[in-house]
């Protein structure tokens, strides 16, 4: 499943970097989660009963990452716009938008891994959660490696 995640998920990061508009992500996001939904079926083998209750949960869940991960990305987008400016005001404002956003994906996930713990099963909320963590930091690797360190261009010149 790793290789397969693997290459999705780089195919995602590459046409991300090229995608120009709202609208091309849009399409780029709708793709990645048809096929990050399929990958997820494919990987927790879920019975008919599992999946009826397991699947409400998970599209409530993708919803609520969705907006999530829209303010991720304006925050790097203000990154960018800021970089070759950047001050200590921005900086730390840019801080606090970044630790807000992470501690809310921290309780999203644990929401919803306490609601999939009741409605499947630990163990299954479990294996989603580490297929989903998974996704999670590979997408943040990918674009981590995109985004300069402060001041990584000025020591450059």
């Amino acid at each position: 499943m790793k290789n397969i995640l693997c290459f999705i998920i780089f195919a995602f990061v590459g046409f991300g970097a090229m995608a120009q508009s709202a609208d091309e992500l849009a399409q780029i996001r709708q793709i990645l989660g048809k096929e990050k939904k399929d990958l997820i079926k494919q990987f927790m083998s879920l019975n008919e009963a599992d999946a009826a209750k397991f699947w409400p949960l998970y599209d409530e869940y993708s919803e609520k990452r969705k907006a999530l991960a829209d303010d991720r990305i304006n925050i790097l987008k203000d990154y960018a716009n800021q970089y070759a400016g950047l001050t200590d005001d921005q900086s730390k404002a840019l801080g606090k938008r970044f630790f807000k956003n992470e501690s809310a994906i921290l309780n999203l996930q644990e929401k919803y891994f306490n609601k999939l713990s009741k409605s499947v099963s630990p163990l299954k909320a479990m294996q989603f959660m580490q297929a989903e963590i998974y996704i999670q930091t590979t997408l943040r690797s990918a674009l981590q490696d995109a985004i300069p360190f402060i001041g990584e261009f000025e020591k450059s010149k």
